[in-house]
């Protein structure tokens, strides 16, 4: 798992073509998604795993997760107009 340095540096670096759009919101995007995105792989890699080739008993929490920090995601990008 990333650090939380290493997580912001990657969303960083995914929405840096927006940097001159944003100007000085810029980092303050960056800091909203890198929580967002940090919070959603610590409540991923607590899910337990499961053995190869059994079924995973949490996919439905791995999907419910994922829509969740989707949605958030659309949240943040309508509130900076991207």
């Amino acid at each position: 798992m990333r650090t939380k340095e290493e997580n912001r540096a990657a969303i960083a670096e995914q929405f840096a073509p927006q940097r001159d759009k944003l100007g000085e919101r810029f980092d303050a995007l960056v800091d909203e998604i890198s929580a967002v995105r940090y919070e959603y792989l610590q409540k991923r890699d607590k899910l337990p795993k499961q053995l190869v080739g059994v079924l995973d008993d949490n996919a439905a929490d791995e999907r419910r997760l994922n829509r969740e920090e989707a949605m958030k995601w659309v949240l943040i990008k309508q509130k900076y107009g991207i």
